[in-house]
């Protein structure tokens, strides 16, 4: 009977602490981990605003770097007023054109000019953090005209005649690129390539309306350091400062004269040399950078 005693007290003992738990379900989260499910959607909440937090931030910093992911492809579009050009055959050629003194006629051999026009086009794909290759097309016109202004005796007596000499230059040229710095805000860029060159001239004596054309070929090797400011997420404005070297055989007529042969009215005898196209370029160029 004692037995039987003892198991109903524990009976009783046991519904009461069920009971007690049931009223009073706070008190198992106070000696357990348990939490209730406003509490859970509070933590959920707030791990998932810091992880966007941190995910907006990192497309952020995509979105303003110049990397390879975001500007794989870009073309480059530039112009130079203020380039400056060293064409040696043509400064002399046009200076014996002219009918400069004969003690004169090299005097301006070696003297830079002002370009008057000079487009650039090009097309760059940035393959890795710090390097890329480029393609680029080069526009060059340079523009001589003077007043003869001496006189020669019959017949080269063309005193008061204008005389004109163009230098257009067309170059494709293909190479590679290293990337200095690309930040936010700014991309220091080096490039440098080799590739093909036609030289073309033109010239014209107004006494007698005298006129001829040449080319020559050759090849032409570039280097360029660009400042790429960022203006927006997919266009910088660009500072290239730039040098070229060019390289041409004889210029010729499509009869396969050479420039030394007679021309118009002018003395032939004064043309002491079959020039060619070669020459130096250096200066700077603005142009917009947009990126793909």
């Amino acid at each position: 009977m004692s037995r039987s005693i003892a198991i109903s007290i524990v009976c009783l003992a046991s519904c009461f602490g069920m009971d007690a738990y049931a009223q009073n379900p706070a008190s198992a989260a106070d000696s357990g981990g348990y939490q209730t499910p406003a509490d859970s959607m509070h933590t959920f909440d707030s791990a998932y605003r810091a992880r966007k937090a941190l995910l907006d931030q990192w497309v952020h910093e995509q979105n303003q770097g110049a990397t390879p992911q975001e500007d794989f492809i870009s073309v480059y579009a530039g112009y130079g007023g203020y380039l400056q050009i060293l064409p040696r055959d043509l400064n002399q050629l046009f200076s014996e054109r002219a009918l400069r003194p004969a003690s004169d006629q090299a005097g301006d051999r070696n003297s830079y000019q002002t370009v008057d026009r000079a487009i650039i086009l090009s097309g760059q794909a940035q393959l890795a953090e710090t390097w890329g290759i480029y393609f680029e097309y080069d526009l060059v016109e340079k523009w001589f005209n003077t007043s003869v202004d001496i006189t020669s005796p019959a017949p080269y007596n063309i005193a008061g005649a204008v005389e004109e000499l163009d230098l257009t230059e067309h170059s494709f040229v293909v190479g590679g690129m290293y990337i200095f710095y690309s930040g936010p805000f700014y991309r220091l860029r080096a490039s440098g390539g080799m590739g093909g060159v036609v030289a073309l001239t033109s010239e014209t004596e107004s006494i007698g309306n005298a006129a001829r054309s040449a080319s020559a070929a050759g090849y032409q090797v570039n280097f360029d350091l660009l400042n790429d400011f960022r203006v927006a997420p997919s266009v910088s404005f660009t500072i290239d400062l730039l040098a070229r070297s060019v390289t041409t055989g004889e210029l010729k007529t499509s009869g396969g004269q050479t420039l030394n042969a007679a021309f118009g009215k002018g003395d032939p005898s004064r043309i002491t040399l079959q020039p060619n196209a070669s020459n130096v370029v250096y200066g700077a160029a603005a142009g917009l950078v947009f990126y793909f």
